[in-house]
Formats: structure tokens, C-alpha cells, sequence
């Protein structure tokens, strides 16, 4: 007759079972907390891209006085407090509500006679997280610095600004999904702040 081995797993067997589950659950934990991350900052370039579009459908329907409205070279900032979004919530991706510096900036990029106009986004949350004024058409969820952008020398302080020809907004455009460049136009004089 066989004799049946009752032996069971070793003290080392365990420990090496242990040690390679806690290895995949690192490695699970920190692929989650990167796809969340990402996840936040798609989030937070599709909310300001619809508050550029709910000030773009404002300024087509002419909402907004004609005192302000910006001749060629000139811009115009509207605050994201101004404006109603469908969710209703004035809270960021990340968890802290948008801060006071958060502004459409419709830029007249025309010739003479003829206005054009490019719409450019700076928006922040109280955490810091967030990009300075770049075109909507470049934005992307990699230019949304975390805990940073209010301490980033190219964010500007609008909601301090006064209206007049001193009063300029440098302008960004995105050249790859981590880095932007100054705009082609640079800065723009300050039309008006609708807050």
C-alpha cells in the first residue's frame, strides 16, 4: 500500500506566495492610480473645452456689451464663474473647486476689416492643478500640470488685470502633448473682463 504524503505547504513556499502577491498588487495599485490620473486631466481639459464652448454660443449670440468687445489685437476674458455648465458643478476633476483665474480669452486674430476670432483657455483649481492660457484647439491631458500651475511664471493673475492697452495676456499654443510655445500673435491688449 501507498502511503499518502499529509505534508502541506512549507514555512518558504508561504513566504514566496506572499511576496509575489504583494509585488502584483504593487505593480496593479500604481497602473490604477497612473490610469486615474490621466483620467482627471482628460476630465479637466474636456470641462474647460466646454466652457469655451458655452462662451463661444454667449459671444455668438451677443451676450456680452459691445463696450467690451475686442477690436483686432485685442482680447477679451471671461471668467468660468460667469458661466453655466449642464453638470451644474464648479468643482474640479481633482476634487478642489476652480479658482478665480479661470478665464476664456476670445482673441480678434484678424486683418483689417475683417474680425476673427481664437479662443484660448487658463484654468486652475485651488490646488494649483491646471494650464496657463493656451488655444483650445492644442489642449490636451498631458499639459494639465498637477499642484503646480499657480507657481509656473506664465500663468497670469487675470482677475487682478484692469481693462486698457497696458494690460496684456500672453497667449500659448501646445506643440506636443507636454510642452507649449508662445503663440504666433504672443500677447493680446485686455478689451475687457467680463467676472
Amino acid at each position: 500500500m501507498k502511503k499518502l504524503n499529509k505534508k502541506g505547504f512549507t514555512l518558504i513556499e508561504l513566504l514566496a506566495v506572499i511576496i509575489i502577491l504583494a509585488i502584483l498588487m504593487t505593480l496593479a495599485i500604481t497602473a490604477m492610480s497612473g490610469y486615474i490620473r490621466g483620467a482627471r486631466r482628460d476630465t479637466f481639459v474636456t470641462t474647460a473645452q466646454q466652457y469655451a464652448n458655452s462662451v463661444r454660443l454667449s459671444f455668438v449670440n451677443g451676450d456680452y456689451s459691445a463696450s467690451v468687445m475686442p477690436a483686432q489685437g485685442q482680447c477679451l476674458a471671461v471668467s468660468t464663474s460667469t458661466v453655466a455648465l449642464e453638470s451644474g458643478s464648479h468643482e474640479s476633476p481633482f476634487g478642489s473647486a476652480y479658482s478665480d483665474d479661470s478665464y476664456v480669452i476670445i482673441l480678434n486674430n484678424g486683418t483689417a476689416g475683417e474680425d476673427k476670432y481664437e479662443y484660448f483657455i487658463q484654468m486652475s483649481d485651488n490646488a494649483g492643478n491646471g494650464f496657463v492660457a493656451i488655444q483650445e484647439s492644442t489642449l490636451d491631458g498631458d499639459l494639465v500640470a498637477e499642484k503646480t500651475v499657480n507657481s509656473n511664471d506664465d500663468f497670469q493673475n487675470i482677475s487682478d488685470m484692469t481693462a486698457g492697452p497696458d494690460a496684456t495676456i500672453n497667449l500659448y499654443s501646445a506643440t506636443s502633448n507636454k510642452t507649449y510655445d508662445a503663440y504666433t500673435t504672443a500677447s493680446c491688449s485686455l478689451s475687457g473682463i467680463v467676472k
